[in-house]
């Protein structure tokens, strides 16, 4: 058949996807699949050297590319590639210290690895076709001897995995524990200290807002101010005056004829029986039931009936139904046997590389040139579409050179020519505009703009064209007092209110160690007690959100006060009322559950361990030199793009 392990010097090609399903680390490559991201291909700077291999920013970029889905947002690319390229240093230190330590796999084990990765391609552990599985692999970017090799990588890292989990001890007592924190449950009373609760008593003076702004002035500048006016142009409004003429279209049906010529095309349906992969006695079966199909059909059988019960393609369900096609669509066994069929009329038993056929043409349709009525609806909206494009480019260039000569008359140029002035009296930098919103394009072309100086014409969303004219610029200053006042008492009275509630939530607690009744604590700050169900460790709290935010309400005693805790913004404290301890009694039923569930965890964090551990040993040897300069670079080029 071929040689599937051959033997390879390199360096193992690193290919996620699974590679190390114990270590919580390799999983992010399930988060960052495919990005299609740019890459550079004159600047190829070496990121880490691991014994003598270099892993490349182009090679990190590509793999990252071929091995993610696409689910990445561009805004977290910098995030996420580093940690790839992270992960792919400490698998490779991790195989090259396997190698050292004579760490091997055999062919046998490759082949079992491989069969698990592509199951499709290996029915009853047997490869079923070269080219095909070829093929697919060439698809993905992929060859043959990278999948060789993952299979290979993947049989030597568990195995050096098997030693860490081999070593795994899991005690009664851990199970017990586990059981424990899994089932028992906790009852609070809270009383929460908003901020908003003592807005109303957080009344800063003048003095301090006076204060408050000499010692912050610098935060308080004015910023620029820009005087100016957009001219829009809408594109719903031009295509409203755009006639086309019954001339215009018989113009543009005869100049552009070879678009609509339509070709000979069949529309027929079909019962397949595959053969690929088949024996020479299977394939005489199948050309056996074939024929007998065949004879059922000539003999009056419903077509689509028999499709249904017999097709092996994923037309069965429509009875076998192809739907239109012209020539060379199918391959060529197929649609010579089909176009030169009648209606109605049945073939024989067609060969193909796929199986046996049986086709039946429904339909035909020789070729033709279409009508002009048969076009006219799609030929209107396509010559008026041209001729709103044409308007609005002719439009645009004659509003920009009126308003190039005379900047002052906006308003005048823009009813002349049917557009609409919006106008901007006093705006700073990413201000919203009327009927626009924020626009950066705008924006950005302001800010190297002089008084009375115009733009180019603008393309802006929602199928608009604007020219801007700039009517003054007024610098940034320092703020006024009287300008920001209003703004610092909102400061202040935050500040003032967040540190009431602090305060007030640190005096109810040492009230409730004292001894003191929560609910008469809560009555004198005018504030209310809140009672939670009973919850566990994975519920949440009511009103409180996931339980995690007060762990310790499992370990502490009933009676005891928790916090003050600042939790969603809110100063909190609580006092422990009732506990439900976990019934052991259930305890053998999850027993195996829980120590596969424990070991598994431990595993995981010692397997974690073991590549840290490898990769610090290799890093001390100066075996593994990773570049983190060139890292940030690659990081630095992904933010500009």
């Amino acid at each position: 058949m071929f040689d599937l392990f051959r033997s390879s010097d390199k360096v193992k090609k690193y290919i996620l996807g699974g590679l190390l399903t114990l270590v919580a680390l390799s999983m992010v490559t399930y988060l960052i699949p495919n990005y299609s991201m740019g890459t550079t291909t004159t600047n190829n700077p070496v990121l880490a050297d691991i014994g003598g291999h270099k892993i490349t920013a182009l090679e990190a970029q590509q793999l990252f590319q071929k091995y993610s889905a696409g689910r990445i947002p561009p805004d977290l690319m910098e995030v996420y590639l580093p940690q790839f390229v992270e992960t792919m240093i400490t698998q490779r230190a991790a195989l090259y210290e396997a190698n050292r330590l004579g760490i091997t796999a055999s062919d046998d084990e490759a082949r079992a690895s491989l069969v698990a990765n592509y199951p499709q391609f290996f029915p009853n552990g047997t490869l079923s076709s070269l080219d095909q599985f070829d093929a697919a692999l060439k698809q993905q970017g992929i060859t043959l001897q990278d999948v060789v090799d993952e299979a290979k990588d993947q049989v030597i890292m568990r195995k050096l995995q098997s030693a860490v989990l081999g070593s795994v001890v899991v005690t009664p007592k851990d199970i017990e524990d586990e059981f424990r924190k899994k089932y028992e449950r906790a009852r609070i009373q809270y009383i929460a200290f908003p901020p908003a609760k003592f807005r109303d008593q957080a009344k800063p003076t003048e003095e301090e807002m006076r204060k408050y702004y000499e010692s912050s002035k610098a935060n308080f500048a004015q910023p620029e101010k820009l005087a100016y006016q957009v001219v829009v142009l809408d594109q719903d409004k031009v295509a409203a005056m755009i006639n086309v003429t019954e001339e215009q279209l018989r113009a543009a049906y005869s100049n552009a004829l070879d678009n609509f010529r339509m070709p000979e095309r069949v529309h027929a349906r079909h019962i397949l029986l595959k053969t690929e992969g088949k024996s020479d006695a299977e394939k005489k079966v199948l050309q056996a039931k074939a024929e007998d199909l065949l004879k059922q059909l000539k003999n009056g059988a419903d077509f689509a009936d028999l499709a249904k019960k017999n097709s092996q393609d994923s037309t069965a369900e429509q009875g076998g139904d192809l739907g239109w096609f012209v020539r060379n669509q199918m391959v060529p066994e197929f649609d010579n046997v089909a176009f030169t069929l009648k209606p109605k009329e049945l073939s024989g038993v067609v060969t193909t590389q796929f199986g046996y056929h049986i086709i039946q043409v429904t339909e035909k349709e020789p070729a033709k040139l279409k009508s002009f009525e048969e076009v006219k609806d799609e030929l209107t909206k396509e010559v008026r579409a041209q001729a709103v494009t044409d308007k609005m480019q002719t439009l645009g260039d004659e509003l920009h050179a009126a308003l190039v000569k005379s900047p002052k008359t906006a308003a005048e140029v823009a009813k002349k020519y049917g557009a609409e002035v919006i106008v901007m009296p006093s705006a700073s930098a990413g201000e919203a505009i009327p009927t626009l919103g924020v626009n950066p394009e705008i924006d950005s072309t302001l800010v190297s703009m002089k008084p009375d100086e115009v733009s180019p014409v603008l393309v802006l969303p929602n199928n608009r064209m604007a020219v801007l004219v700039l009517n003054s610029r007024t610098p940034g200053r320092p703020a006024e007092f009287s300008e920001v006042q209003a703004q610092i008492r909102d400061k202040l009275v935050n500040d003032k209110s967040a540190q009431m509630a602090a305060d007030s939530a640190k005096e109810a607690a040492e009230r409730l160690k004292k001894g003191e009744d929560i609910n008469k604590i809560a009555k004198s700050m005018q504030l209310d007690v809140t009672t939670s169900s009973m919850f566990g460790r994975a519920d949440s709290i009511d009103g409180l959100g996931p339980a995690a935010s007060l762990e310790e309400t499992f370990t502490a005693p009933v009676g005891a006060v928790l916090g003050p805790l600042v939790i969603q913004t809110r100063n909190v404290v609580a006092k422990v009322t009732e506990k439900a301890e976990a019934d052991l009694a259930a305890l053998p039923v999850e027993h195996d559950a829980l120590l596969a569930q424990i070991k598994q965890k431990k595993a995981q964090d010692r397997n974690a361990l073991l590549m840290d551990g490898i990769l610090a040993k290799l890093t001390s040897e100066g075996k593994v030199v990773v570049n983190q300069k060139e890292i940030q670079n690659m990081i630095a080029t992904l933010r500009q793009k």
